[in-house]
């Protein structure tokens, strides 16, 4: 099948950035004034709105960790992650956001923002044209379903990470936008419009990689109720994906990282990257920080670190189920000399200490940590492919690949349809059932092994939940630590916190200890009804005085 490349070939202006303006330039993929519309130029208008996933915008390279590729930025806000890097000092911005010192101007705000809103600007530009655009031989309606669908998923990235937003479409002047025009609920509706529209409209299969169809419009409607705590809704949209026959997990946990899986039958939605000579035309370098600190690698800045609180919840019983009370507590999980058992997941997602790295040697703290201010350097394993794959980028970016960006994996649909089911205590028992099928995909892959292969790298034990004990208050406790586990490092920790309403009482927890793990830390405070969003950028209140309502406590 042809793939959609993430790249920009356009007949139009193409204008760079400048941080005083924002909602009012004219975005990047806008048509020249006077362009006559033609077949290939609405086509181009329809691949610069994809390309806005990537958030490669002429004139911003350096904000392409803050785009809707990953939102890594927004796990070192959680129990999840560190900022990691050449210790506090490097990328202020991030030590600001992840130790909750954040005020209007910090640049990972203004940036995040910046970039979801020239992403929407530019889905609205196709809109505009597919309006007044007149082939009865073109799939107008199609490419308008696909158009609605990226606008709903920029709106509710930009509802998630700030939380009162302006609502941005085709008839909405930037300078006249407004973030206290909708509350945050009447945006998700507006959201949920949008994507209901793109459900209705898209076909079942694409003939192109990367287009949107129907089921991954029917997966993202999960997304969305879920957010909603609509939980009858969800269920339907989860079964249609479910009973496709299209989707299915891997059979190897492990294989989620390969290049030779990036379009597997797990992946629902996902960003396509491109193998080329040049990185900076189709790479993913979302992640461009984020590469291990060692010689596997020909560099790397050691950026999004996993916590010592995440990797402790990898821990697992004398049954193999996880560690709920006191998971925290020493001794730590910190690589091999930690003998109890622990979920095989763990050295799936991150590098720890004396456990063989992919197939590139053993990861070790001393010789693979950048700083001395995280003493526990767990790298994240699951955006990079191994240092001995010859498709690996050879020099920087470090470690770029053509590796895609999955943003909604076939196991989050069952996690999402077994989070309905619990909250609206509608059938626990199948809820069970969903979360099982997780919990073995990940007992029979192959387990990460010591380099001889010999015997495993570590004490791995992990089985299905039981009948015994499954109530409303356990399986909803189940959930949530399969979610972390399983989407470890991806991006989701905080936005899950949030909207289960536990953030404050988390990080509060999270803090009062890692501290003694990781001392910057010490005396770090979360303020509950300020932390869990982005201030709105202060570029944006001087540039539209009395549109904006800042958020509580900024």
């Amino acid at each position: 099948m042809k793939k959609i490349f993430i790249a920009i070939s356009i007949v139009a202006v193409l204008l760079p950035a400048c941080k005083d303006q924002v909602l009012d330039q004219v975005p990047q993929g806008a048509l020249a004034e006077g362009v006559e519309v033609d077949e290939g130029i609405m086509e181009n208008l329809i691949t610069a709105a994809y390309s806005s996933l990537t958030a490669r915008f002429i004139g911003l390279h350096h904000v392409t960790f803050q785009g809707p590729t990953t939102n890594w930025i927004a796990d070192i806000r959680s129990d999840d992650a560190y900022k990691g890097g050449g210790g506090i000092v490097d990328q202020v911005p991030m030590h600001q956001a992840e130790t909750y010192v954040l005020n209007p101007t910090n640049d990972l705000a203004f940036n995040k923002w910046l970039n979801l809103t020239w992403a929407i600007a530019r889905v609205n530009v196709a809109i505009s044209n597919l309006l007044e655009y007149e082939n009865p031989n073109y799939p107008s309606e199609i490419r308008m379903a696909e158009m609605r669908f990226l606008r709903a998923h920029f709106h509710f990235d930009m509802v998630r990470n700030y939380n009162q937003v302006p609502w941005l479409d085709e008839n909405v002047l930037g300078s006249e936008a407004s973030n206290t025009t909708y509350t945050k609920e009447e945006l998700l509706e507006l959201i949920e419009a949008d994507m209901q529209f793109a459900y209705d409209h898209l076909p079942l299969s694409q003939p192109e990689l990367g287009r949107v169809n129907k089921y991954t419009a029917a997966a993202y409607m999960c997304k969305i109720l879920v957010e909603e705590k609509k939980w009858s809704e969800v269920i339907p949209f989860a079964d249609e994906v479910i009973g496709s026959g299209q989707y299915a997990l891997l059979n190897e946990f492990e294989d989620l990282a390969s290049l030779d899986f990036e379009n597997s039958s797990e992946i629902v939605f996902t960003v396509q990257f491109a193998l080329t000579e040049n990185p900076d035309l189709g790479h993913n370098i979302g992640n461009i920080l984020n590469v291990t600190y060692s010689n596997a690698y020909p560099g790397g800045d050691d950026f999004y670190l996993a916590s010592q609180n995440l990797v402790n919840a990898f821990k697992t019983d004398a049954n193999g189920l996880p560690v709920f009370d006191g998971f925290d507590n020493p001794p730590h999980a910190t690589g091999a000399s930690y003998l109890n058992p622990v979920d095989p997941r763990v050295d799936f997602s991150l590098g720890r200490n004396n456990i063989p790295w992919k197939q590139s040697g053993i990861y070790t703290f001393s010789e693979w940590g950048r700083s001395a201010d995280y003493p526990n350097n767990y790298s994240s394993k699951k955006h990079v492919i191994d240092s001995n794959d010859p498709r690996m980028h050879d020099g920087l970016p470090w470690a770029a690949s053509g590796l895609n960006f999955a943003i909604i994996r076939y196991a989050e649909v069952l996690l999402w349809k077994a989070e309905a089911l619990i909250e609206g205590n509608i059938d626990l028992n199948e809820a069970r059932a969903l979360i099982n099928q997780i919990r073995n995909r990940a007992k029979n892959s192959t387990y990460v092994r010591t380099l001889d292969g010999v015997s495993t790298a570590a004490n791995y034990a992990i089985e299905p939940y039981p009948t015994t004990g499954w109530n409303q208050s356990y399986a909803r406790q189940a959930l949530r630590r399969e979610r972390r586990l399983e989407l470890a490092m991806e991006g989701h920790r905080l936005f899950d916190l949030n909207r289960w309403g536990i953030t404050a009482q988390t990080i509060s927890e999270y803090l009062s200890d890692e501290y003694t793990v990781t001392p910057y830390l010490e005396g770090v405070e979360f303020v509950e009804g300020t932390h869990e969003y982005y201030p709105i950028p202060q570029a944006e209140l001087d540039k539209n005085p009395g549109l904006y309502q800042q958020n509580n406590g900024y």
